[in-house]
């Protein structure tokens, strides 16, 4: 009688091990499904409209990444310099958003170009009347929102990504009265946020009522209020300060929107993607 309920015991655990497995498997072959479809389905749109994948794999890794933590869904807006690109005389008529959007300028002499950077690619803006916009978009927070760029350093002030909307919502990088570049982020007033470095930058901001964080290059910089904010049509490389209108001058290399605030796990994986990417320390 105990040899039969030991015997029946270590069956039903072989029977729970072997479900878990079974289970963990259906989990892989669902997120490499989602993987694989949202991949191709984004590849169909670019070379339908004899557009450029620049790099195929970083556009896998980006999207098995985000489906793995359970984020891609969430996605609202993705444009990267590493993939979708269509060029016309030497400037870039459309960069393509991952979820389907596009980003386009009016007027030829208003477009950024493609720069090669070693191993990865950005979109570069003049400083003078260059930007790219999407009418679409319309995200309120909670709400997370990435920018990786890097800008002239002898500017005194750069806008990266504006609204077009009613609310007039604005990232951009200023210098203070030392001469000390900062993050701005305009909502209902102008916050300052120090850790800007020279060269290449990740800002990574969340936008979350009271609870609201920017981290910089992956380091928490900030943790207050922003004030309430939604998107209503984006533009980057262009928007006002000071009732001006100011165009960025440097390089945008991923611009994202997602909806809702990232787990920490999450948060973590995507700065170190990033980091990785773009030779961050």
């Amino acid at each position: 009688m105990k040899n039969f309920g030991i015997s029946t015991l270590l069956s039903i655990l072989l029977i729970l091990v072997s479900f878990n497995q079974i289970n963990a498997q259906n989990t892989l072959s669902s997120n490499e499904n989602k993987t694989l479809m949202a991949v191709n389905k984004y590849l169909k749109s670019v070379n339908l409209d004899k557009g450029e994948i620049l790099n195929k794999k970083m556009l896998d890794d980006f999207v098995q990444l985000s489906t793995n933590d359970n984020w891609y869904n969430h996605i609202k807006f993705w444009t990267s310099a590493q993939w979708g690109v269509k060029e016309a005389n030497g400037a870039v008529a459309k960069q393509y958003e991952l979820t389907g959007s596009e980003m386009k300028t009016i007027g030829i002499d208003k477009r950024p170009t493609k720069v090669s950077e070693g191993s990865f690619y950005g979109i570069k803006y003049d400083g003078e009347n260059d930007y790219i916009e999407n009418s679409d978009l319309k995200v309120e927070q909670p709400l997370s929102l990435l920018i990786v760029y890097k800008a002239n350093p002898s500017n005194d002030a750069n806008v990266l990504i504006s609204t077009n909307g009613d609310k007039k919502d604005q990232v951009s990088i200023q210098k203070n009265n030392s001469g000390e570049s900062e993050l701005v982020i305009n909502c209902a007033g102008a916050v300052r946020v120090k850790g800007i470095k020279e060269g290449i930058n990740i800002i990574y901001i969340e936008y979350d009522f009271k609870n609201s964080k920017v981290y910089i290059n992956g380091e928490l910089a900030y943790d207050n209020i922003l004030g309430k904010s939604e998107i209503e049509g984006i533009i980057l490389g262009q928007g006002k300060i000071n009732n001006k209108y100011n165009n960025f001058n440097g390089v945008l290399y991923e611009t994202g929107v997602i909806s809702g605030i990232l787990k920490d796990d999450a948060r973590a994986d995507l700065m170190k993607f990033m980091k990785d990417i773009y030779h961050i320390n």
